[in-house]
């Protein structure tokens, strides 16, 4: 619960820096990202059971892909919003931690449960933390935001891509979704 909650406090302190330029809001924020996610996990998570045909190249080459692509996804969503909107959202809401379980047939392994209530909104959404212990410290590799993993997300849509037209494919259209993504 402690590593979320640093995650978050962290983000929210990036976006109150008025004195923060764009590009180095950026910077900030992937750093935080890339201390606190496991896209290793998130990775072959988001490819499921192809990982285990890729090839040593392959998931070498993918890691770092679908990390950039997920990076540049999120924060091209936060940065369609202007950095007053989101001063404005994280005044107008409240993030609860609620609890956290570790899996007990995994302990490297644990769930950290918690609740956001938006002003215009009148029931709390669920968002929890899937966490694996990486060496000495606990790393996100999956968000479920409403009961739905964003991870899952990206798993149905790789899979059907992979299963139709296979890895050249799927790497192909995450290249040019991330190029679409940096341009804008």
């Amino acid at each position: 619960m402690a590593s979320v909650k640093s995650v978050v406090d962290q983000t929210i302190v990036v976006f109150k820096d008025n004195n923060i330029v764009p590009a180095e809001r950026e910077q900030k924020l992937r750093a935080i990202a890339e201390s606190h996610f496991d896209f290793q996990e998130m990775a072959q998570s988001a490819i499921g059971y192809h990982w285990r045909a890729f090839t040593p190249a392959q998931k070498s080459e993918f890691v770092p892909l679908f990390t950039a692509f997920i990076e540049d996804a999120y924060l091209s969503r936060i940065e369609s919003y202007s950095v007053e909107k989101v001063n404005e959202q994280i005044k107008s809401s409240m993030i609860q931690f609620t609890r956290q379980t570790i899996d007990s047939d995994n302990p490297g392994y644990a769930e950290v449960f918690s609740t956001v209530v938006l002003k215009d909104q009148n029931d709390p959404i669920p968002v929890n933390y899937l966490m694996r212990r990486d060496a000495n410290e606990w790393k996100i590799y999956d968000i479920t935001i409403d009961a739905i993993s964003v991870i899952a997300n990206y798993r149905n849509q790789f899979n059907r891509v992979l299963n139709n037209d296979g890895y050249d494919k799927l790497v192909s259209i995450i290249r040019e979704k991330t190029a679409g993504l940096q341009q804008k």
